[in-house]
């Protein structure tokens, strides 16, 4: 390779103390898009771009960057020739003007012929710029520009951060690149493992970071941990005889928590597997980041395996020290849940009366007679769907809420709904009941599980319908990427509920009911109602796409209503299918056309007659589409109102020999203003027909 390709690695290493886990992602995925970017604008190449993280360092890794940027040339466009010389050929002063900022005699410019005709013009060559120089400001820029939920200020230049940065190794190849933030100086040394020894580690060059950092027990990249981390839990547990209980979301966040983990097998006593196991398993999971161990029969062993950062010295005092803060956790827990039984459930329900909610909204109280209303609303309005007596419903909703205010609920908020079912079950209340409380929350992501039992279906729609209304009424609502109520996820909950269950209800309707039961000084906003209508179409959108509907039929469905949401799914099935026919696309086309020449002829404010006239029709092309729709009208009308989607379908691709011949037999814009007017009120009678299935307009080809 010549000194001219000579291609080196680049890296950058911010050194901190502890991110938190939730950061790190985000936070490699910036500065892999910084880089790439940058990069890109300045023309230098590299081969890959890798990121690693762990708590304390985030890294760029560039592999093979070249030393400088290809050298280019750049054409500079002057005045015209006719304007650079005078009648006589001369340089006119606007040509001499432009060849001195290049220094150049006039005599040298080129000319170069264009569509406008020929221009005066130079071409300058371009050297390459050194890597190292555009790499310094990548790097020295890239630090300030990564965004963190949180950041903080430590020393005196107020620089900002997700924690403080203590050390900064940047190198081109084995070069250190001289760059500063926060008062720190870039070096050719990182941190070393943080709970085995302060000293620094050299790094001898950007290609031999990682080697170095791993003979130092630093596992820069989260992949190699996560796959490490997989192999010593399942090791562990294989010597517990036991399995992990799998968490992808809990091994996520461990790896995030250490730079080189070793897997501690733990134990407690049996005596604690008499509290139910989604409380042991969270006080393992949330608090001291446990993974949690069963036996071959899914039943909670009294074992779990915990991560430490660092080399497998003094193991046993650790595991001692892991066990010994599990045994005080286990002991709260203990002890709140033999609290909490003291006073059935039904008991805790009077002091949700003092748990305020929002100040225009009431109290968590208030939101469950809201609730009630709502509940008893959706099982009317979905007579057959739903079998649970009036009386266990009540009581679903009435105790929705009560473990909120429970000692365990209070110490671990992760088992809202869980421990109400939990506490309901030790009430000796029936199953629907206590199954309520806890699916009602359901789901809690956007593709979680939904609810089974009847009361969780129908308390969840009732309960987060009451919280987009009520949030909405007051203005919370979601805005770009920030929604810190969750109500695109609870509107998405709503819907897929529906859909599931094949309510047919109103959405409009339940909406205003949704309003309708709110305080009185904020019920009535007329706005806050379409808004929330129109938050929940999109959300319907994307709802279907996502179940593989193309984006042009989901509109073009979605825009002649969406008030029976499993309408629209029917709808979107029947377009969806018909779609594949061969003759449709032309079809749809035509239909488009006529939909477009209708909205054409309103914005000229173009009365169209409601009523056509056989009397002005001139060409048999008209006459003949007119009665072909005529001789079908009643029977697609039979078919839309019994949801024969399919069947409405292949009756429109009937009248395409009609269509396809009055389109180009028929001009419609007539100079004469009665033909234009009922050849309008042709094209109205025929779209309209279809006009409760979709939008044709908005169908593309």
């Amino acid at each position: 390779m010549s000194d001219k390709n000579i291609a080196r690695d680049a890296l950058l290493e911010i050194g901190t103390e502890e991110i938190p886990a939730s950061y790190i992602g985000p936070a490699t995925a910036q500065m892999a898009e910084l880089t790439a970017k940058f990069l890109s604008a300045r023309g230098l190449a590299c081969g890959q771009i890798a990121t690693y993280a762990t708590p304390r360092r985030l890294t760029v890794h560039l592999k093979e960057v070249c030393d400088k940027t290809r050298e280019r040339h750049e054409e500079f466009m002057g005045p015209s020739l006719k304007v650079g010389k005078d009648a006589d050929g001369n340089f006119t002063q606007a040509a001499r003007g432009f060849a001195a900022k290049f220094g150049m005699d006039p005599a040298k410019l080129a000319v170069k012929k264009t569509e406008k005709g020929e221009y005066l013009c130079v071409t300058k060559k371009i050297a390459g710029e050194k890597a190292e120089i555009i790499l310094k400001e990548l790097f020295q820029g890239m630090i300030g520009k990564i965004y963190f939920p949180k950041t903080m200020i430590w020393e005196e230049t107020a620089f900002k951060f997700a924690r403080p940065i203590r050390s900064i190794t940047a190198f081109y190849g084995d070069k250190v690149l001289k760059i500063s933030a926060a008062g720190v100086k870039s070096s050719n040394w990182c941190g070393g493992l943080h709970t085995a020894s302060k000293r620094k580690i050299i790094i001898p060059s950007a290609e031999k970071y990682y080697g170095t950092l791993k003979n130092n027990c630093i596992i820069a990249a989260r992949e190699e941990r996560r796959d490490i981390l997989n192999k010593i839990i399942e090791g562990a547990a294989k010597r517990a005889k036991g399995a992990v209980i799998e968490d992808e979301q809990l091994l996520d966040e461990v790896v995030c928590l250490v730079e080189h983990p070793v897997a501690v097998l733990g134990k407690f006593s049996e005596n604690y597997l008499k509290i139910p196991s989604e409380v042991l398993i969270t006080c393992m999971k949330k608090k001291q980041k446990y993974f949690p161990l069963e036996d071959d029969k899914g039943k909670l062993m009294n074992y779990f395996i915990g991560i430490r950062n660092g080399i497998s010295e003094n193991q046993e005092v650790v595991k001692e020290g892991y066990e010994r803060v599990l045994e005080a956790r286990l002991s709260d827990a203990e002890f709140f849940f033999h609290k909490d039984t003291q006073k059935p459930l039904a008991e805790k329900v009077e002091k949700l009366k003092g748990v305020v909610l929002h100040a225009k909204l009431g109290t968590v109280h208030d939101k469950i007679l809201r609730i009630g209303e709502l509940a008893g609303f959706i099982k009317a309005g979905t007579a057959g769907v739903f079998e649970i007596s009036d009386a266990e419903l009540k009581e679903a909703v009435n105790l929705s809420k009560a473990d909120l205010v429970t000692e365990m609920v209070f110490e671990y908020p992760e088992l809202q709904g869980i421990m109400g079912r939990i506490y309901a079950a030790q009430d000796e209340l029936s199953k629907e009941v206590s199954r309520g409380i806890e699916e009602h929350y359901w789901p809690i992501s956007g593709d979680s599980k939904l609810p089974v039992s009847d009361a969780g279906c129908i308390v969840s729609i009732a309960d987060k319908i009451d919280t987009l209304a009520a949030d909405f009424s007051i203005g919370l609502v979601p805005s770009g990427s920030q929604d810190p109520y969750g109500l695109r996820r609870m509107a998405t909950g709503v819907l897929r509920i529906i859909v599931k269950k094949k309510l047919n209800i109103s959405l409009g309707e339940l909406v205003e009911k949704a309003f309708g039961v709110l305080p009185e000084n904020i019920r009535n906003s007329v706005s806050a109602k379409a808004q929330l209508l129109e938050f929940m179409k999109q959300r319907l959108e994307n709802m279907l796409e996502a179940q593989g509907f193309k984006f042009d039929e989901v509109r073009s469905v979605l825009a002649t209503g969406f008030d029976d949401i499993n309408d629209v799914q029917r709808r979107l099935e029947a377009l969806k299918k018909m779609r594949q026919e061969a003759d449709f696309a032309a079809l749809a086309a035509a239909f488009k056309r006529a939909s477009n020449i209708l909205k054409q002829a309103q914005k000229m404010s173009i009365a169209v007659p409601s009523e056509v006239s056989r009397e002005l029709m001139k060409e048999e092309a008209e006459s003949a589409l007119y009665s072909s729709v005529v001789r079908i009208r009643e029977e697609i009308i039979s078919l839309i109102e019994n949801k024969e989607y399919a069947a409405v379908m292949q009756k429109m691709v009937s009248l395409k020999p009609d269509v396809d011949k009055f389109f180009d037999k028929v001009m419609v814009m007539a100079d004469d203003a009665d033909l234009k007017a009922n050849r309008l009120a042709i094209l109205q009678f025929t779209v309209g027909l279809f006009s409760n299935l979709l939008d044709f307009s908005l169908l593309q080809q």
